[in-house]
């Protein structure tokens, strides 16, 4: 199942790089309860998020929509590439390989 297990890959590796952002913006880690407060004021154009939902971005459990997403990479200088980097590059490769490879 790759793409099972790149979606994992992406949503742990955004992960981290929320992590990194947030503690590049406040020097600090922040709980879910303040990052769902903080989103959820900056939250235009797209709907506001429970603390489980804050906890699932930071553990690497989850990966927002495209809307929230914007609301993230506008806030905290998200490289959205960096994101998904990895993943492109492995599902260009593999798509040039015969079937039943990789």
């Amino acid at each position: 199942m790759p793409h099972r297990k790149n979606k994992l890959e992406v949503q742990q590796k955004f992960g981290v790089i929320l992590r990194e952002a947030i503690n590049a913006r406040y020097g600090q880690t922040i709980s879910s309860t303040r990052l769902s407060d903080e989103f959820n004021l900056r939250a235009v154009g797209t709907t506001t998020i429970s603390r489980q939902t804050a906890l699932k971005w930071l553990k690497g459990e989850a990966f927002p929509d495209p809307g929230r997403l914007r609301v993230l990479a506008e806030w905290l200088n998200l490289d959205l590439n960096e994101i998904f980097k990895s993943q492109v590059y492995r599902t260009f490769n593999e798509s040039k390989l015969p079937h039943g490879e990789g």
